[in-house]
């Protein structure tokens, strides 16, 4: 939040230059999370637990900056909740917090559907997790790289129709009775949205 604030202020000039731009955006989109769990070896196969994570659909909040008409960047910030099965029966679950900001790119900035490409990173902070049986499960932060592609489409005035796709690198770990074993969540984000710009 912060790294974003101070991009915003010392970017400030930039945007002026151009008397035309609006560079400010507030966004809302509703979101389907996807993750392509992965598990460590030692808890996939016969005769072991063989975790999966299930998938949700969210409200998110975002905010968009653009230093010129071409580049912008966009912090988000949602909560997501997932629950946790062992072979296919739900035991526990856990709520993610994965605020992410990128650097995008608008190729065609003026045009009524403006798509657009961009990358940054992603922190992910786990809470409120549990797993039966299991008193001392945990879930570790993460720290991972993050990309998107989408398209904002003009309805009308300071309107704007956004279709968004992000991918999120979420490698962490777990804890299970004092053992960590890798767990890679690694999720899809599918997102429609209306933005404000002004």
């Amino acid at each position: 939040m912060f790294l974003f604030i101070a991009i915003t202020l010392s970017s400030a000039v930039i945007a002026q230059a151009d008397e035309d731009l609006q560079p400010y955006v507030v966004r809302v989109r509703g979101i389907f999370v996807m993750p392509t769990e992965s598990f460590d070896s030692r808890l996939v196969g016969p005769g072991k637990p063989n975790p999966t994570v299930s998938n949700n659909f969210i409200p998110e909040l975002d905010l968009e900056y653009y230093f010129t008409k071409y580049i912008s960047s966009e912090l988000i910030a949602s909560v997501t909740h997932h629950t946790i099965s062992l072979n296919g029966n739900i035991q526990g679950s856990t709520y993610l917090l994965p605020p992410s900001i990128t650097i995008k790119y608008h190729p065609i900035p003026s045009a009524k559907i403006s798509p657009y490409v961009g990358t940054g990173v992603e922190l992910t902070f786990p809470f409120n997790y549990h797993l039966n049986g299991v008193p001392d499960f945990k879930v570790d932060q993460s720290f991972g790289w993050a990309a998107q592609v989408g398209a904002d489409i003009k309805l009308k005035d300071n309107i704007y129709f956004n279709v968004d796709y992000k991918f999120l690198d979420v490698d962490t770990q777990v804890q299970i009775a004092g053992v960590k074993y890798k767990a890679d969540l690694n999720p899809h984000l599918f997102s429609l949205g209306v933005g404000y710009r002004f």
